[in-house]
């Protein structure tokens, strides 16, 4: 059972530091050497580092780890720092890369010549264990610069209590329905060391509810001391602690979106000042979105955009996570009076031509005391039409009133060719006339009946006496 079974003493380590003479600077060393033990088998020592640096400078501290050649190392730290070990390393959040250390000597006076060679002015902390699977080490403050201690010092980490702060933040109101609801998570309020006695509203009278894993708090905007403005509802939270005498008080507000409208036009020239329904494929629009009123403590961004087609085609993203979806699409400064603006050109797309899509944008609405978003979404349709019919206003019924007039234009030109045709051909080509002859035995009183009369023929129109 020695591969599997582990045991660690729960016993505080000897802790010693020295500055190093001659070595200018404020780079501080910490030094972790863990001695061999009984099997050479390969381990792997978790080491886990939290100092509380001013900088974030790499340069600020260096962390040397020896061992056994059989040992490599997990480092899981909280701040940028130079790592000198032996064996391989590898970082928690990057398990995966192991990455080959250096050949270190494996005596104090070894070790600190280390630390000197790599410009470390202050020995913060040199430690020796034996074999461990995990080893904490913990620096209240970051290049303080550590007078030197001739003989080992026993250090106790100090107490940690409640992160009032933290637990603070955790407290972000949900406004839906008139209603203002908050939730804290027991897990997170026993991670960050709080015992929580009583969660209330400004009226002590409203009780937070315990459901199972979670604190509920909520409260209609009629009552708990809700406080109901033209475009705000406020509150206070008190939250009682087992470790404060004193209770921790926080404002709470939501926005009243109800008081509020949002607008959304397109315009086509960017001085914005006739809003436009119709586009060509290929023109320039230029969109702005308005939030009326304006609150001081609103702060408002374009958190994504997009262009709807239909459903045949795909939608054409223009603004995602408040950034330009594409080189097409251009966010612009806003309005002196703080709307909102960007510009887009639609190009490349197979738009049938014409037709109709929706422009939507999403506004993230955020208030100065919360850290979470309100989204609303507002649209506007619009028309996209072929290049250079937009100037004309030729839209689908003018396109088609166009096409039927020239039908009926060709048909009138037709006929009247066709007339002119029959009307001016060569007499020649007409049709004879068949005239029905009278019988011949009548041919003479025919003749004398016509006398001193006026006859006439297809042919002709004479008088005979």
């Amino acid at each position: 059972m020695g591969h599997t079974l582990e045991w660690s003493p729960n016993a505080q380590a000897s802790v010693r530091g020295c500055r190093l003479e001659g070595v200018a600077g404020h780079k501080e060393a910490h030094i972790l050497r863990v001695l061999p033990g009984p099997e050479a088998w390969p381990r792997t020592v978790t080491v886990k580092v939290e100092l509380s640096c001013a900088s974030r400078d790499p340069d600020a501290a260096v962390l040397i780890l020896q061992g056994p050649p059989y040992v490599s190392w997990l480092i899981d730290a909280n701040h940028n720092m130079q790592i000198w070990t032996t064996g391989e390393y590898s970082f928690k959040i990057f398990p995966e890369k192991n990455i080959r250390g250096f050949h270190l000597p494996n005596t104090t006076q070894g070790l600190l010549g280390e630390a000197r060679r790599l410009n470390a002015s202050v020995v913060a902390s040199f430690v020796e264990l034996p074999l461990a699977s995990v080893v904490s080490l913990r620096a209240p403050s970051c290049g303080s610069g550590l007078q030197p201690s001739p003989t080992p010092v026993q250090t106790t980490p100090p107490k940690e209590g409640c992160n009032k702060e933290l637990l603070l933040s955790l407290i972000q109101p949900k406004c839906s329905d008139d209603v203002m609801t908050l939730v804290l998570n027991k897990h997170l309020i026993s991670t960050l060391r709080c015992t929580v006695t009583s969660l209330t509203f400004w009226d002590s009278s409203c009780q937070a509810e315990d459901r199972d894993d979670q604190l509920v708090l909520r409260s209609g905007y009629s009552s708990c001391g809700m406080i109901v403005t033209e475009n705000m509802i406020s509150n206070q939270v008190i939250v009682n602690l087992l470790s404060s005498s004193s209770p921790q008080q926080k404002k709470v507000q939501c926005i009243n979106m109800d008081s509020l409208s949002f607008q959304l036009g397109l315009y086509l020239s960017p001085h914005f000042l006739q809003a436009s329904n119709t586009i060509e494929l290929g023109q320039q629009g230029f969109v702005q979105v308005s939030v009326a009123p304006s609150i001081p403590e609103l702060t408002t961004q374009l958190d994504s955009c997009q262009l709807n087609l239909g459903p045949d085609m795909e939608i054409v993203e223009l603004i995602q996570s408040q950034a330009a979806k594409s080189s097409c699409v251009s966010l612009l400064s806003p309005s002196p009076g703080g709307d909102m603006r960007f510009s887009f050109l639609l190009r490349g797309y197979m738009v049938p031509m014409p037709t109709t899509s929706i422009l939507s944008c999403t506004v993230a609405l955020r208030l100065s005391t919360s850290s979470l978003d309100v989204q609303r979404t507002v649209s506007t349709r619009l028309n996209i039409v072929s290049p250079g019919l937009h100037d004309k206003g030729l839209v689908l019924p003018a396109v088609l009133g166009i096409t039927f007039g020239a039908f009926l234009i060709g048909a009138l030109l037709t006929a009247a060719l066709w007339y002119i045709y029959l009307h001016t051909r060569h007499p020649g080509k007409r049709e004879p006339v068949v005239a029905v002859a009278a019988p011949a035995s009548s041919e003479s009183g025919s003749t004398n009946h016509s006398i001193g009369s006026t006859q006439s023929t297809p042919c002709s129109t004479s008088s005979v006496a």
